[in-house]
């Protein structure tokens, strides 16, 4: 009994320690050349190295650019133009695009959701790689194979440790096969492409879940030998919670759909918020926003084999209205990072932060850090990367009135404890 109430007492005062913290620097800088652009993503290179994309709207739609940095953000290299076809991306809310880096770090794979300029209605999932020393973009070629009008978006991809590319995505094609279902508003499925061929071929497209929410983005991450794609579902009675499935041979065959926790949150259509996955040592972490019993909160838990899922335990305590998760790993670090207003602010009604905050694998979270603090506008959609040497790379869009979106890059650096 004694040795139980220890072990109890440790994972207490474990969960209790806080990690150390970063430091961030004191003003964002605008990416594009301050000009109006969106949603920047970015990924952290050996050395001095800084990879970056984000979109650009135009008259007909937008466009996904590229650009990198030798000096950590001193200064950039000329933007390029990812996709072929000019205003072809489309980026709404979830609905953005995504660079990631081969393993070896020799290609760059870009993934975006593109309007279909022959059936308005429809859209479909766009891929283009590069070399990342000598960067030319590959003519985009699209990546689902259902011929008929439907749409398909909201991707989440990856890089799989053995170098597997995955591509999963909310598609339209079965939504009759959700009508028998009690729920509001409709749903989509889940579908799956994979490339072992650096993306020169993909597979045939697979359903992995059908009863799916239908504008929450999918998410990837690794643990155990397995691949686990996370989505969130609709039961019946609006239950809209959060759902894995996972491969261990590289996306040939999934599991069943499996719920990361039954917060039995209840609402009549989508809320447009996706799951966000990482992996620091053998621990796979799956970050979410729930609004059960009517308390918004953003939470976390963790698996060792993509099935078998640890308590949820809260990351936004002390925030109000927090929604947008995003994480990011990078050797034994883990940082989440989301958007909430100030509860001291304004009467709790004060304008939207982005809040950053670290986590270790034994559950012991930093101290939560407020940002991203909006200038003229609003500040939206945050995203991570984490590099070395304790280096940290924060970002999201500030949409302004009148003048457009600006993209924002923030850096940090680890502090000791």
């Amino acid at each position: 009994m004694r040795a139980s109430s220890l072990f109890i007492a440790s994972l207490i005062t474990a969960a209790t320690i806080p990690v150390a913290s970063v430091s961030f620097e004191k003003e964002p800088q605008a990416l594009h050349g301050g000009k109006p652009a969106k949603s920047p993503k970015f990924i952290s290179r050996r050395a001095q190295g800084l990879l970056s994309v984000y979109t650009v709207p135009g008259e007909r739609g937008a466009d996904l650019y590229y650009t990198s940095t030798n000096d950590l953000g001193e200064s950039w290299t000329e933007p390029q133009r990812i996709n072929n076809i000019p205003g072809e991306v489309s980026d709404h809310g979830e609905n953005s695009p995504q660079v990631f880096l081969a393993p070896d770090e020799m290609t760059l794979y870009a993934f975006w959701n593109s309007r279909d300029p022959k059936n308005p209605g429809a859209s479909h999932i766009r891929f283009s790689k590069a070399g990342a020393m000598q960067t030319v973009w590959s003519p985009a070629i699209t990546i689902d194979d259902d011929p008929a009008p439907n749409s398909h978006g909201f991707q989440g991809a990856a890089v799989g440790p053995d170098g597997t590319l995955y591509a999963a995505w909310l598609d339209g094609r079965d939504k009759e096969a959700a009508k028998t279902h009690d729920y509001t508003a409709g749903a989509s499925a889940v579908y799956l492409t994979t490339s072992k061929d650096n993306g020169k071929t993909w597979s045939r497209n697979q359903r992995i879940a059908i009863d799916v929410c239908p504008c929450c983005r999918v998410s990837f991450g690794f643990t155990g030998g397995r691949a686990v794609v996370a989505w969130r579902g609709v039961d019946d009675g609006d239950l809209r919670d959060i759902y894995t499935a996972s491969s261990s041979d590289s996306g040939l065959t999934w599991s069943k759909p499996n719920l990361v926790n039954r917060d039995n949150w209840k609402i009549k259509g989508c809320p447009h918020v996706g799951p966000s996955l990482a992996t620091v040592g053998d621990k796979l972490f799956v970050v979410w926003f729930s609004e059960a019993n009517g308390k918004p909160g953003i939470f976390f838990s963790s698996t060792t084999n993509g099935t078998d899922f640890a308590p949820k335990r809260s990351l936004s305590e002390g925030t109000v209205d927090p929604t947008h998760p995003t994480v990011s790993a990078y050797e034994k670090r883990l940082a989440v990072a989301f958007q909430a207003r100030d509860a001291k602010d304004k009467d709790s009604w004060g304008k939207m932060n982005i809040y950053y905050r670290e986590l270790q694998s034994n559950g012991s979270l930093s101290p939560l850090i407020k940002a991203g603090v909006p200038k003229e506008g609003a500040v939206t959609y945050p995203t991570i990367a984490l590099g070395m040497s304790g280096r940290t790379f924060l970002g999201w869009t500030e949409t302004r009135p009148e003048k457009g979106p600006q993209a924002l890059l923030l850096r940090g650096r680890l502090s000791s404890r």
